[in-house]
């Protein structure tokens, strides 16, 4: 690390074991922060039905306890990244994450759906800020290029924690102790997270001369707010409702805006040029795609589970177990064989297996198969879905210059955030037109498992290396 990335006291320390140990250790606090956000995507699914009986609440509620995260997550989340550039990742990364605990407590003492998808957007909101800079932190940390993929490996291992203990910890919680638990649980964490922040993570300062680009991130929130509104409410109110084709408009106009005000921006908040390298392009509509796919069968199988196969809450959540710690040996699979192969192909085997993995599970649930049949696929599935996010993060970052990681972490994740909106909000309209529980897995199997082949596709053909020989 440069004498300019560290406090006065630390400056010019030769590097050694002290300096290894501590850069792992803020490699460590960083993905702390990660994992409270994978936890709390996942594990509020199980209390869903707890919060449906709690407040009396319909599916296009639930969905939106769900999706008013993602939404202020992905709509915000290109703010996170700018700032981070701007103010200084460090500064960022803490002030998002001490939202982040503050909205996690309004959560647990919410008195109405209303409430609850408040605190639940203002929690999006902290995410938004502290995610885009603890990717930030972690290219700034390690700045040689192998060891920055095995890092950005290893915060996707530790951040899949948090999604392999989601289901079962919100299952026992909600049984035991009632679903306001799933929030109160961000508190220690979090309170930790930031106490640890403070002393081991040291941050460059940001790029004050950096401006600020208003147009592009006002116009990308509208086109994201009213593309979930539309997906959200479509199945209650039907395409000729005012309140469904109007938003679907303003997202159109929002998002030709938004394409018009990054070209004409000094310094735009999406530097468009990049899309035009063929693998950043190819692996930011892989990142729409692995999350599309991995949430919206995370929240059709949660309630499946407990309206169909008519399962407690801890039961789904152990029922769910199998995936979830799949997800952490795909992530420890990928961090092992990076740099041994090549991430195309790791990610092709890892998406093409999910795709299949996916069918196989709905196939054994609506059948009445056994669980281990069901534990099978669901375990294939999401040992495809984690290998292949490390290789296509690490992958993206590699074509953006150093300063600007915060603003490609930022965009990586907010298309990530995008896929998540949008899979859930498919599977909200599956389960609630569905004539019943069964077809609505189907259609959301179905839908998963093409989105999975997509990714595949767009890695083998948009992500390969370029030959030497031909034109650019």
């Amino acid at each position: 690390m440069s004498c300019t990335a560290a406090p006065p006291a630390a400056d010019c320390r030769p590097a050694g074991r002290r300096s290894e140990r501590r850069r792992h250790l803020a490699l460590a606090v960083i993905a702390t922060g990660m994992f409270m956000v994978v936890l709390d995507t996942t594990i509020v699914n199980l209390a869903l039905p707890a919060i449906r009986a709690d407040f009396a609440a319909p599916v296009s509620a639930l969905t939106w306890v769900v999706d008013a995260y993602t939404l202020s997550f992905a709509a915000l989340i290109m703010l996170g990244g700018a700032a981070s550039d701007r103010l200084g990742a460090r500064t960022v990364y803490l002030a998002g994450l001490a939202l982040f605990v503050g909205a996690s407590g309004a959560c647990a003492m919410a008195t109405g759906t209303g409430a609850l998808i408040t605190a639940r957007f203002a929690q999006g909101m902290g995410a938004a800020l502290f995610l885009p800079a603890s990717l930030a932190l972690v290219r700034q940390t390690f700045e040689d290029p192998q060891g920055r993929a095995r890092a950005v490996a290893a915060w996707a291992l530790i951040a899949s924690v948090g999604a392999a203990l989601g289901p079962l910890a919100g299952g026992m919680l909600v049984d035991a102790l009632g679903w306001r638990s799933v929030f109160l649980i961000n508190l220690p964490f979090g309170l930790a997270a930031l106490l640890s922040s403070i002393v081991f993570i040291e941050g460059r300062r940001g790029d004050g001369s950096r401006a600020f680009d208003a147009a592009g991130q006002l116009a990308s929130a509208v086109a994201l707010a009213a593309t979930c509104f539309v997906a959200v409410e479509l199945p209650e109110r039907g395409l000729g409702a005012v309140e469904v084709w109007a938003p679907a408009l303003l997202a159109l106009a929002a998002a030709a805006a938004f394409v018009m005000a990054e070209r004409r921006a000094a310094q735009p908040m999406v530097p468009l040029a990049w899309f035009g390298d063929r693998t950043f392009a190819a692996m930011t509509g892989v990142a729409v795609l692995l999350n599309l796919s991995f949430y919206g069968m995370l929240f059709a199988l949660s309630i499946h589970l407990q309206d169909a196969r008519h399962l407690s809450a801890r039961a789904a959540g152990q029922a769910l177990l199998p995936m979830a710690i799949s997800l952490t040996a795909g992530n420890a699979l990928s961090h092992r064989l990076s740099g041994r192969i090549p991430p195309q192909r790791l990610m092709v085997g890892a998406l093409s297996a999910a795709a299949l993995a996916v069918l196989l599970a709905a196939s054994a649930l609506t059948a009445g198969a056994a669980l281990p049949w069901v534990h099978a696929g669901l375990m294939l599935m999401g040992l495809g879905n984690a290998a292949s996010v490390a290789p296509m993060l690490s992958s993206a970052l590699e074509q953006v210059p150093a300063g600007q990681a915060g603003i490609a972490s930022g965009l990586l994740n907010a298309m990530r955030q995008t896929g998540s909106l949008l899979g859930v909000a498919l599977a909200g309209a599956a389960v609630a037109l569905a004539r019943d529980a069964d077809s609505a897995l189907w259609t959301v199997a179905a839908v998963s498992s093409a989105a999975y082949a997509s990714a595949a596709l767009l890695t083998w053909h948009g992500a390969r290396p370029r030959d030497p020989a031909r034109p650019g």
